[in-house]
């Protein structure tokens, strides 16, 4: 007889379909309404303190979006493929637990405890994770195995793309492979992650710890990080973007940009910030126009009244940038996040004696 969980696997291992427990009933395919989670909790609390009649709880496809479970205590329970869409589960505790391919899209997780969870395939996206603890979780990859009329292979990874972590503890989590795109990371501790292959654009770290942690291929290219981070960061297996240059050699590369601007490019070099962090620079005023800027990070930085005249920012992160007074014409914005950017009196349209205009996403 088969061990494998109808309809679930995952990529390298196979659970117990009881999870150990002969003759236990597992809820599948539920739609549960909130006065039976109660009932759920106090068995599986039975279950956890070794009482008579507990029941460890063990859901399958189940659907709890939306439901309240503040304060629960499902530690060591089986949420399998389980939907929490915009549950609240604020101070829950979740350790240990198996919560393979999980849906907690939009959900409240303030301080809720994921210690050593199986997160394998599980989702966050938008979802509040201020001071959640996933010390030592397993985020990676997942696959879903759906038998039946409508069989199907699903792989999936951990995202949480565009979800909040202020003072979460991610420390030593396996999250090869995750998505952090757009997300707001405050205070994360990622220590010893495994961070290798992640996705981190648009993300924003401030006061990030990363120490020990593998960020072999990790994508930080389109990364909003702050000079602290950065600086006590080893990124050097990490995709990232360019280091600033210092203070003299910005001004070296200005002066050669001016020249390649008169001579018609003839001498000196062109201006190439593409992909290179800029993150609060002062380039005020500067005379930058034709300049490479594609998928560089500018948050933050003041370009008031600098000339950027057919300056090429595809891709670009601009989020709070003083931008007043610049002259844009010509330039390329297309895809540029431009977010909270400080846009009053701007030049832009065409770009007098040439074909080029403005153009924006």
């Amino acid at each position: 007889m088969s061990t494998r969980p109808p309809g679930i696997q995952s990529q390298s291992d196979a659970r117990p379909a009881d999870g150990g427990q002969q003759g236990r009933k597992i809820l599948e395919g539920k739609r549960i309404p909130q006065q039976l989670i109660a009932r759920i909790e106090e068995l599986h609390r039975r279950y956890l303190l070794r009482k008579p009649n507990g029941w460890r709880a063990h859901l399958r496809d189940c659907d709890l979006s939306g439901l309240d479970l503040r304060g629960l205590n499902f530690s060591e329970a089986q949420f399998v493929s389980c939907n929490f869409a915009n549950a609240d589960l604020e101070d829950a505790r979740f350790s240990r637990a198996d919560l393979f391919s999980a849906n907690f899209d939009r959900a409240n997780l303030t301080r809720t405890n994921f210690d050593g969870a199986d997160l394998r395939g599980a989702q966050f996206e938008g979802a509040e994770l201020n001071a959640a603890t996933l010390d030592g979780a397993n985020l990676g990859l997942g696959v879903v195995f759906k038998h039946g009329a409508d069989s199907s292979i699903r792989q999936s990874v951990s995202s949480f793309k565009s979800a909040n972590l202020r003072g979460t503890n991610l420390s030593g989590a396996k999250l090869s492979g995750a998505s952090f795109e757009g997300a707001a990371l405050d205070r994360v501790n990622m220590k010893g992650a495994d961070l290798r292959d992640t996705k981190f654009a648009g993300a924003k770290l401030v006061d990030v710890l990363l120490a020990a942690a593998n960020l072999d291929d990790a994508d930080l290219r389109e990364a909003i990080m702050d000079e602290d981070t950065f600086k006590r960061t080893d990124l050097s297996g990490a995709r990232r973007s360019r280091r600033a240059p210092s203070p003299e050699h910005l001004e070296q590369i200005l002066a050669a940009h001016i020249l390649w601007i008169h001579s018609d490019r003839r001498e000196g070099i062109r201006a190439d910030f593409t992909e290179t962090f800029l993150g609060g620079c002062n380039l005020a005023g500067k005379i930058l126009a034709g300049a490479k800027f594609e998928r560089a990070i500018l948050s933050d930085a003041n370009l008031e009244g600098a000339i950027l005249a057919a300056a090429n920012f595809r891709g670009a992160v601009l989020t709070r940038a003083n931008l007043s007074r610049a002259d844009l014409r010509g330039a390329d914005l297309r895809g540029a996040d431009l977010t909270g950017a400080k846009q009053d009196r701007v030049l832009t349209g065409n770009l007098e004696g040439t074909s080029l205009a403005t153009r924006r996403a």
